[in-house]
């Protein structure tokens, strides 16, 4: 019985029993079913090769969160088809083909990001505050941290130890926002003793790429990446969240490939994701927590990225755990429950209406908490939240979570 049900497709596997609607942020504001895991699984099974705009939308209209596979009762892959099918959709039915485009191939070539971080800086130096396009490229948290503060210097080490880990940064700490790289490392420095190594020969995860179904660019992303790394066997840490699940997905992402799937299993292997690693080094390391602070301890609020909540490891405790330990208060928690805040990488600039009408039920939420601090590890996320909190012209400070902890150790410190 269970070898003739793994042979049926997973339309024919579905039951139709709804759980997907209910969890599905997407559904939950357009209302139709074609945006559902069983809608879509039912129409792939019965289109080939489709090339209408429809189509194109409606295989795009999907964040990617995996919280419908992981209410399913059956257990079925709700994602894989959907890739699958994205990957092989004509040219001509894919929707806002070249807005994604643009984005995928900036994120995968590090000399177009370079390019783009640099002209950002030079528009935002000489555009007024009050401009909208300013606020459209600024994107970053009012406490971010100053250029001229380098945590690491201030280390009882003073970086004069061999690194101990690897550090996978991401786009948005390598290019826009280098104070998650600066804070990572100033933690790094206070848990380990040393500093991060950084190869500088590591690109973007690839996570953009596999999402719109361009399956070799993705692959070509992952090795190089493996083979950046594989200049030592040290483990390897990630301050994003989204990056972190794309990269432990190599191995599958890779499997046609017998020697660089067994390269991407060790890799993979040696990922740490960052708030189990800091909470495991808080236990394993005599530093002083909870942190006495002089001020009023901040009112957090952690939005949890979908990549880890609802991933195979569900990271959901580690970075409550871990901000209780230092503020000595748990974070503030949403009265009815985490929410999807709506960005999606690419989602976002498909679908923005449909990504601002998730995002606006995420801050209503939040504003019932009166927060004085927005963290997540997520870089999608983050700019979502940095975005949104900026157009409301909330008080609140949003930042990474690395940027948040450096702060209050640092200012503990030098108190």
């Amino acid at each position: 019985m269970k070898k003739a049900d793994e042979k049926k497709t997973a339309d024919e596997r579905c039951a139709k029993c709804g759980a997907c609607t209910a969890v599905c942020p997407v559904y939950r504001i357009s209302g139709k079913e074609s945006h559902t895991a069983r809608g879509r699984l039912h129409l792939l099974s019965r289109l080939i090769n489709p090339s209408s705009t429809t189509f194109g939308e409606i295989t795009s209209a999907c964040l990617l969160c995996g919280a419908c596979r992981d209410v399913c009762a059956r257990k079925i892959d709700t994602l894989s088809p959907l890739i699958k099918a994205r990957e092989h959709l004509p040219t001509s039915a894919q929707y806002h083909y070249v807005e994604k485009l643009i984005a995928r191939k900036t994120l995968a070539s590090p000399f177009l990001l370079r390019s783009f971080a640099k002209l950002r800086a030079g528009l935002i130096e000489h555009l007024p505050k009050s401009s909208g396009l300013r606020m459209k490229l600024a994107i970053l948290p009012d406490d971010f941290l100053p250029t001229s503060l380098s945590f690491s210097r201030h280390s009882t080490t003073k970086n004069i130890n061999k690194p101990k880990i690897n550090y996978f940064s991401g786009c948005l700490a390598r290019y826009l926002q280098r104070d998650i790289i600066t804070a990572t490392d100033f933690l790094t420095e206070q848990a380990t003793g040393s500093p991060l190594l950084i190869p500088d020969d590591q690109t973007c995860c690839g996570l953009a790429s596999f999402a719109a179904g361009s399956r070799k660019e993705a692959q070509e992303l992952a090795r190089t990446n493996i083979a950046a790394f594989a200049v030592n066997d040290l483990p390897i840490l990630t301050s994003c969240a989204s990056c972190y699940s794309h990269l432990r997905s190599y191995p599958e992402l890779l499997a046609d490939n017998p020697q660089w799937r067994k390269r991407a299993i060790e890799f993979a292997a040696r990922l740490r994701e960052f708030s189990s690693f800091f909470l495991e080094k808080c236990f394993v390391r005599s530093l002083m927590y909870p942190i006495k602070l002089n001020s009023a301890i901040p009112r957090v609020f952690y939005h949890d990225p979908c990549h880890l909540r609802f991933g195979p490891e569900k990271i959901i405790a580690q970075p409550r755990a871990l901000l209780k330990k230092i503020l000595g208060v748990p974070p503030l928690e949403p009265a009815r429950g985490t929410h999807c805040c709506g960005q999606g990488g690419l989602f976002q600039l498909a679908h923005g209406e449909l990504s601002r009408k998730i995002f606006t039920e995420a801050l209503q939420d939040f504003s019932e908490l009166s927060a004085t601090h927005i963290v997540s590890t997520c870089s999608g996320c983050l700019l979502q939240w940095q975005k949104g909190v900026q157009e409301a012209g909330l008080n609140s400070q949003t930042c990474h979570l690395s940027v948040l902890l450096a702060k209050i150790i640092y200012a503990n410190e030098t108190a």
